[in-house]
């Protein structure tokens, strides 16, 4: 078990001195049933089990993220992103529970016939005024702001999945709590696996642990986006940390950025993923979603058999397993009963 040492405690102090939104944001870790014989002993991180319409992980960001549309009186944001997107589906929630009206900028009309998983439980929560069609997005976008400002409203524009200043502070939970999770567990992960869409999340853990100097390679599965985004975001928060923490810490070779070798682009599955989703609810008992974790799952067993990597390795399950009900009918051609 690693020590802990000064910059962790300044780090657990940093953490719990944020203006947080009254979430659940402490999630479990337990040892994987593993199928195939590793050097090492899996864990998986249980974020998915952080909400359930609310998906897994995307609710770190709006731990800090909601407390500061709520304190700047924004009526309305604007969230960008398509009708499955889990982080949509996560933030209309919030905002509504809030008061703040969602409004969704879509290139096409989505017919209702279409909507199936993620789409489908979005579609719940609106209404046609919470929708703007376009096929202009940024132009629509500014009009929108303008004639809001006129009439004194204030519109908060959210990026894909989150990405903004305000929710990093929350997305550093995630470290925090698997610093928590070690303790308890009287563990020391040598090796952490990660999903990246935006990549926030990952950054945050990244970035975390470069301040408190913990020994441990972080494993950057890029779902979507490139390597050179990915850094440059990296570079981007990296300097937002430096001034909460008033540090001036700097990049090391503490992460490795991979793609998946299968069903490569975004959003595309194939009958090897949904079998493993499947053997994974047999083996371990908890589901797996097409899109991330289960090609995080997936990957990550591949890269630790062919390092032979060794000691404890932990998982993150980010959660987003109600777009599975988009995939009944592929799940379906792999089930035998």
């Amino acid at each position: 078990m690693q020590l802990k040492n000064n910059l962790t405690d300044n780090f657990f102090s940093k953490v719990e001195s944020f203006t947080f939104a009254n979430y659940q944001y402490s999630s479990r870790v337990h040892k994987l049933n593993q199928q195939i014989k590793f050097d090492a002993t899996l864990y998986v991180k249980r974020d998915d089990e952080l909400g359930f319409g609310i998906s897994g992980s995307k609710i770190r960001k709006y731990l800090s993220l909601m407390p500061y549309l709520v304190k700047n009186d924004y009526g309305q944001v604007i969230l960008l992103g398509g009708l499955n997107s889990n982080n949509i589906l996560s933030a209309i929630q919030l905002l509504i529970e809030q008061n703040i009206k969602p409004i969704l900028v879509l290139n096409t009309k989505v017919k209702k016939e279409s909507l199936v998983g993620n789409s489908f439980f979005t579609s719940l929560f609106l209404t046609e005024s919470n929708i703007l069609y376009t096929e202009n997005i940024e132009e629509t976008i500014n009009e929108y702001q303008k004639t809001a400002l006129a009439e004194g409203k204030k519109i908060f524009v959210l990026p894909e999945g989150a990405n903004t200043e305000e929710a990093f502070s929350g997305s550093l939970s995630l470290p925090y709590d698997i610093l928590k999770n070690e303790e308890k567990l009287k563990l020391n992960f040598h090796h952490i696996f990660i999903d990246s869409g935006t990549g926030l999340t990952a950054i945050s853990v990244i970035i975390s642990f470069l301040y408190i100097k913990k020994d441990t390679l972080i494993h950057v599965l890029l779902i979507a986006g490139t390597e050179s985004y990915f850094k440059e975001l990296l570079n981007s928060y990296l300097k937002i940390f430096n001034t909460l923490f008033q540090e001036n810490i700097s990049l090391s070779n503490n992460f490795i950025l991979y793609t998946p070798t299968n069903a490569k682009s975004f959003g595309s599955t194939n009958s090897k993923i949904f079998e493993f989703i499947i053997n994974n609810c047999k083996t371990n008992g908890f589901l797996l979603d097409p899109i991330y974790s289960a090609k995080l799952f997936y990957e990550s067993y591949n890269i630790i058999k062919e390092k032979n990597l060794t000691k404890d390795i932990l998982i993150i399950h980010s959660g987003g397993s109600l777009s599975l009900t988009g995939f009944q009918n592929k799940l379906l051609k792999n089930i035998t009963l």
